[in-house]
């Protein structure tokens, strides 16, 4: 009956050796714990980011945003994002204002000519293909907190 006992307890701790590769876990008071420590970072237009984990091909970040930001492509990335809390509205599509590199495969621009307004709020989520201008629009005294999976294509 002990040697039973005892290969179990040994097989056990063998299941519970730890998470694979790969493998994360963000908990929803996690995730609503980044509106208080990016909440001071974001100034106006200017994101407030943390980058959570990068696996290769696919990265996780949260940002914060306070005020209009630039708008944004990427040349080799697709978004998709989950708004946490906030709102915002959301620019998309249409050709790019006053767009100039600003990294590898990154473009920001001045904002969006002809592109599609879309409000977004928490619980929302949105993909933003490869090589698409977006935007976000934050109207005085309102705020945005999202997760960001940037995927390589």
């Amino acid at each position: 009956m002990k040697s039973i006992l005892l290969s179990l307890l040994i097989v056990g701790f063998g299941w519970s050796a730890g998470d694979p590769a790969g493998f994360h876990y963000w908990s929803a008071s996690e995730l609503k714990g980044f509106s208080q420590s990016l909440g001071p970072k974001a100034v106006g237009g200017t994101p407030a980011i943390q980058q959570l984990i990068n696996f290769g091909n696919y990265s996780f970040m949260m940002a914060m945003r306070k005020g209009t930001g630039q708008s944004e492509l990427h040349e080799t990335q697709a978004d998709i994002m989950m708004v946490e809390s906030g709102e915002a509205t959301l620019l998309y599509g249409g050709e790019m204002v006053g767009g100039k590199t600003s990294g590898p495969n990154e473009v920001r621009g001045t904002g969006i000519s002809g592109g599609l307004e879309r409000k977004v709020a928490a619980g929302d989520i949105i993909t933003i293909p490869v090589k698409t201008p977006h935007m976000m629009k934050i109207d005085p005294g309102k705020e945005i907190l999202y997760m960001t999976i940037k995927v390589t294509q």
